[in-house]
């Protein structure tokens, strides 16, 4: 029989974890390498490890999925309950721009 491979039911190794955190601190693979002192090609093949096996696509979605799992268990209950996301907060009122002062188009 095969493993269950969702993303709830596995735990992250204490390296994935290490890692995981790094990336969400918004570190460069030059940078975990050195933190960790491992190659930068070791960084990419850990990273691409635990986007198969959480089935992630991107390393925005490796820092969700660290944050989540770094949340307080209460937290993670409610979230798990009410099935949806914490609101998120209204934006701010848009900034007036000041005369003369050219802003990069969107």
């Amino acid at each position: 029989m095969s493993p269950d491979h969702s993303k709830d039911s596995i735990t992250p190794t204490p390296r994935e974890r290490e890692l995981m955190m790094l990336i969400a601190r918004g570190m460069q693979n030059k940078n975990i390498a050195y933190e960790l002192k491992i190659s930068e090609n070791t960084v990419r093949a850990h990273i691409g490890n635990i986007m198969r096996k959480y089935r992630l696509q991107n390393r925005t979605q490796i820092a969700i999925a660290f944050a989540l799992h770094a949340a307080p268990l209460a937290l993670r209950r409610d979230l798990a309950k009410s099935g949806r996301h914490p609101a998120a907060p209204k934006p701010a009122q848009a900034v007036t721009q000041t005369p003369g002062v050219q802003t990069a188009p969107d």
